[in-house]
């Protein structure tokens, strides 16, 4: 369940993962999973071709809504999906999260080290980005609270994502998990998404094997039951 998939560019290990449609993520009431539950691959025209480029179509299924998407998977040095999602609620959705992310902090530079841990970092990703309409850059850190933590960042925006920023091997100090090679993801909107936020949900961890941390944009409408929401976007993996 979920709607997770993951993708690399050239030289990156997997890492951060998207998701096709949050329902209720940090949500007191809980969080629905939609699942996919079919996939179509469309055989490449030229597939000796390099730069030929992957389309998969997928459904989308829970109790809140369906949903179906368009996948174009772009190699190379970034990796690059462009995804066209046609969602049909079928009850009113007040917390859908459009174009989700998951991936871990559990220490970075300006945490206090486990005292059974000797490496400074241990993360897949250390911030989140966001660019806005009017063009300002925000840097928000990645931490590891004590208790869950919901943060929201307001305003129209030119994209997001979480990044991964440190590339030197010596800043994590694990030759098995290879952080440094791990991508970080940007949201590149297409269209106009219309009124809405940026939400960033961290859970405590004190271990590195469970994504605890999610972002995504929140509209600010309802999804009522019986409308059809059309929603297209290019997903960045990159260094």
């Amino acid at each position: 369940g979920g709607t997770y998939f993951r993708a690399v560019g050239d030289g990156q290990v997997y890492g951060v993962s998207a998701r096709a449609l949050a329902i209720g993520t940090g949500s007191a009431a809980g969080e629905e999973f939609p699942r996919f539950t079919d996939f179509w691959i469309i055989e490449p025209s030229n597939p000796g071709n390099e730069d030929e480029s992957l389309t998969f179509i997928a459904l989308a299924d829970s109790p809140a809504a369906a949903s179906a998407y368009r996948f174009v998977l772009r190699p190379g040095s970034d990796a690059t999906i462009d995804v066209a999602a046609e969602i049909y609620p079928r009850t009113d959705i007040s917390e859908a999260g459009v174009a989700p992310l998951s991936s871990m902090y559990m220490r970075g530079q300006t945490d206090p080290h486990l005292k059974s841990d000797a490496r400074a970092e241990v993360h897949d990703s250390d911030g989140l980005s966001i660019l806005s309409s009017t063009g300002e850059h925000v840097w928000r850190p990645l931490t590891n609270p004590a208790h869950v933590q919901v943060s929201a960042f307001g305003g129209g925006i030119a994209g997001f994502g979480l990044e991964q920023r440190h590339r030197d091997a010596s800043a994590y100090a694990d030759s098995e998990a290879r952080y440094e090679h791990r991508p970080s993801i940007w949201i590149e909107p297409m269209g106009d998404w219309g009124a809405g936020e940026v939400r960033l949900l961290e859970i405590p961890t004190i271990n590195e094997y469970a994504d605890n941390v999610a972002a995504f944009w929140r509209p600010a409408d309802i999804w009522r039951a019986g409308s059809m929401q059309r929603l297209a976007y290019r997903l960045h993996w990159t260094d």
